[in-house]
């Protein structure tokens, strides 16, 4: 897990500045690496069954076992695993966050965040000299091998968390029948509406590469009646129309401000008169303790890296929707995601 200093080190690291706090970040680094290789060589899903010895360990995921041993002794500093007469077995959090069957799996986001961190940012000196993407995202992702099912997979991570509190957040008007999840990729938050409002269906638009996911998603969510998808560049192709509600999750950052005022018109076309439209990002200022001002600030740099977008403030959302023909725009905290919020606003009549 993250490194967390006990209270006489948080004294003597941050309080009284008299020991290297920057090392944390050195050690986190390595923490993060050392889980996403536990991940990838299935240590987790080794233990799902009970403890086992590091010789055990080791042959099941056929792997050195002095490595393998060295490798359970920092993810039992890390708290992830715990050691007991010579047996290692996951933690709760590990068999909570990071085993493939947990409902609440994080594991596909650890292995594309890896690649992200170590490749894509790698171009962030770069990016920053030249004020723009060096490696724009989409690129990038495109030349990977499986690159789009890698990162459907962490997108599904960081959504699981929060995807029923959306839902929960989200009031719906009661006539609402046919929902459009634009560029919603994995469709998750699309079908746990879905679930919650019974008369509901929906239509998650996306570009051909992201709706294979989607549709194994639906699969497997068993939501194939009421959950479809369309393919398309939401730049490019008409969305439809007499939409009561749209999402716009994770996209209005990546823009500029133009390009995402824009956008919001081609959305308003689709809803009917009073349609809801629902925004999920991160928002400048709307952090409200030190964890979500750091996911806030370091998501801000990746969205200028990798697509030249950056966080707005939710003023300035607000006015975009007001000129896309939008009213009553507000603002949403979530309380499971530190840093996102939610912004709602009505087509006007």
């Amino acid at each position: 897990m993250p490194i967390v200093p006990n209270f006489i080190e948080r004294l003597v690291l941050f309080g009284l500045n008299q020991g290297p706090a920057p090392m944390l970040d050195f050690f986190g680094a390595l923490a993060f690496r050392a889980t996403c290789v536990a991940i990838k060589l299935g240590v987790f899903e080794a233990l799902s069954g009970g403890p086992l010895t590091p010789g055990e360990i080791a042959r099941r995921i056929k792997a050195d076992e002095q490595g393998t041993t060295l490798l359970l002794e920092a993810l039992d500093s890390l708290g992830y695993v715990k050691k007991k007469g010579g047996r290692y077995a996951n933690t709760s959090m590990a068999a909570k966050w990071l085993l493939q069957s947990s409902p609440s799996t994080l594991a596909g986001g650890f292995r594309f965040f890896d690649s992200w961190a170590t490749e894509q940012w790698e171009h962030l000196e770069e990016s920053i000299a030249q004020g723009k993407p060096a490696v724009p995202f989409y690129e990038w992702l495109a030349e990977r091998p499986g690159g789009w099912q890698e990162y459907e997979a962490g997108m599904i991570a960081v959504a699981r968390p929060v995807a029923d509190e959306v839902a929960a957040r989200v009031k719906l008007p009661a006539a609402a029948r046919q929902l459009l999840d634009v560029g919603g990729g994995h469709g998750l938050y699309a079908i746990k509406l879905c679930r919650r409002y019974c008369r509901l269906s929906a239509t998650v638009f996306d570009l051909p590469e992201a709706l294979e996911v989607t549709r194994k998603v639906i699969a497997a969510e068993e939501m194939g009646d009421r959950v479809s998808v369309r393919a398309g560049d939401f730049w490019v192709d008409n969305l439809g129309s007499g939409h009561d509600v749209a999402l716009l999750f994770n996209i209005v950052n990546s823009y500029p401000p133009e390009r995402s005022t824009e956008l919001l018109r081609k959305v308003a076309g689709a809803l009917n008169p009073g349609g809801l439209l629902v925004i999920l990002d991160q928002f400048k200022g709307a952090a409200r303790g030190p964890t979500a001002k750091v996911v806030a600030g370091l998501m801000a740099l990746s969205l200028f890296n990798g697509l030249g977008g950056r966080a707005y403030e939710f003023g300035e959302i607000a006015r975009w929707l007001r000129a896309a023909g939008f009213g009553n725009p507000r603002r949403l905290n979530l309380f499971r995601t530190p840093g996102q919020s939610l912004v709602l606003a009505t087509k006007a009549q």
